[in-house]
């Protein structure tokens, strides 16, 4: 699926956690350093079995409650719900209250930039797209450690606007949410795409507003013929559709204009 219309786009947003940013080294090793911190020897493999039930307290949580994203309690709550499901699976602790300052330590780990990593492909994207005058955003289900983080990776510099559940006082899939996120772009709907890796957070919700979604989908788990929406696998891709030059062609190009070395007064 093409966009119709491409020179039409004026805005776009981005959601943040798998589409821009992702847990570094990960999130089971982050857990590791964590405990062996405070003194716990922890086996990889176990803290993997672990993140299985994690993810299904998760879910579960989710699903009991769709508006836990809209609330910074709300999702320190449940972070720290999955935190300690996944280390009473794989830690000999067996106190409630140790498991539980573990998960807090977790968390508190998870709030600081140096356990996210911007995937590759997004400064170089976010480049261009500043380069040819885009309104560009952030809409994410997040607390509000988000702001912070996406400054101490220098990606706030791209943004017009981050807009982030805990603090708007909505969730994904909100029409709210992302009719939010367009006052505050000063944005048309027609004219605006969102980017993100989640069908019903990302593509229903920004469809649910009028904007145009695009699914990303790194894993390449999915194909065109899966979905009834825009797909793409990498970030790159975002220019391919709005006919817009690749990164490394824009390169080549400012490289070209440059005078050579001789011109500009020879090397230093």
């Amino acid at each position: 699926m093409r966009l119709e219309q491409p020179q039409a786009i004026r805005t776009i947003f981005f959601d943040a956690g798998q589409t821009l940013l992702q847990p570094y080294p990960s999130v089971v090793e982050i857990c590791q350093q964590v405990c062996q911190r405070a003194g716990l020897s922890v086996d990889l493999t176990r803290l993997k079995q672990g993140l299985i039930e994690a993810e299904d307290y998760f879910y579960r949580q989710v699903r009991l409650n769709r508006h836990t994203w809209a609330s910074e309690q709300s999702i320190n709550e449940l972070w720290l719900g999955y935190y300690v499901s996944m280390l009473r699976q794989a830690v000999d602790e067996r106190s409630d209250q140790r498991l539980y300052e573990l998960a807090r330590a977790i968390t508190d780990e998870f709030a600081a930039h140096t356990s996210w990593e911007v995937f590759p492909d997004v400064i170089p994207t976010l480049e261009v797209l500043q380069q040819h005058h885009y309104t560009l955003g952030v809409i994410s289900d997040w607390g509000i450690s988000l702001g912070p983080i996406l400054r101490r990776h220098r990606l706030t510099r791209f943004f017009d606007c981050v807009i982030v559940s805990a603090i708007a006082r909505y969730a994904k899939p909100s029409t709210l949410l992302y009719e939010t996120a367009l006052q505050r772009a000063n944005a048309i709907a027609d004219y605006t795409l969102h980017v993100g890796d989640s069908y019903i957070h990302d593509v229903l919700g920004a469809r649910s507003a009028g904007i145009t979604p695009v699914l990303l989908d790194r894993a390449h788990r999915l194909r065109n013929s899966d979905v009834d929406c825009i797909l793409i696998h990498s970030l790159t891709e975002l220019l391919e559709l709005l006919e817009l030059p690749s990164p490394s062609q824009t390169a080549s190009t400012a490289l070209a204009s440059q005078p050579a070395e001789s011109e500009r007064g020879g090397s230093q």
